[in-house]
């Protein structure tokens, strides 16, 4: 049986891995912390600049730590959500990331990484919240 999704519960949740690298971009990634679910995840796979997982409370100084760097200009651009109704209740959203990344005045307009995107989001709180984000780089620049 294939579970099907409301055009509502779609757009409430593609809005919320959008709004995720609209506040980075934005110079706001503590607020990112409050898209995750209370035990959710942000994993950076292999090939990242700090591969490794971030979860739960920790989510909170690791976003306030992004927010700080605001020597970095970044452009998230999130392409080809391919969404789909977990059986359980939750969402699961697979999209392309190409990253634009500067941390100087320069700000060279070459993508700096091409990712995978792997989000599961769950209802908590009356809201769709990422329980786990896995960023898979594809392709980085050195």
């Amino acid at each position: 049986m294939v579970n099907t999704l409301s055009l509502e519960d779609r757009i409430a949740a593609t809005d919320v891995v959008d709004r995720f690298f609209w506040l980075v971009d934005n110079g706001r990634a503590a607020e990112t912390a409050a898209l995750f679910a209370s035990d959710g995840s942000l994993t950076f796979g292999p090939g990242s600049p700090k591969p490794g997982t971030v979860s739960g409370a920790d989510l909170v100084p690791a976003m306030a730590a992004r927010q700080a760097q605001t020597h970095v200009t970044t452009r998230h651009v999130v392409t080809h959500p391919h969404v789909e109704a977990g059986e359980d209740g939750s969402i699961t959203i697979h999209s392309l990331l190409t990253l634009y990344r500067s941390e100087d005045e320069g700000r060279d307009t070459y993508p700096t990484s091409v990712a995978d995107i792997l989000d599961v989001l769950v209802q908590e709180a009356g809201a769709w919240r990422i329980k786990t984000r896995t960023i898979s780089p594809i392709f980085n620049r050195a």
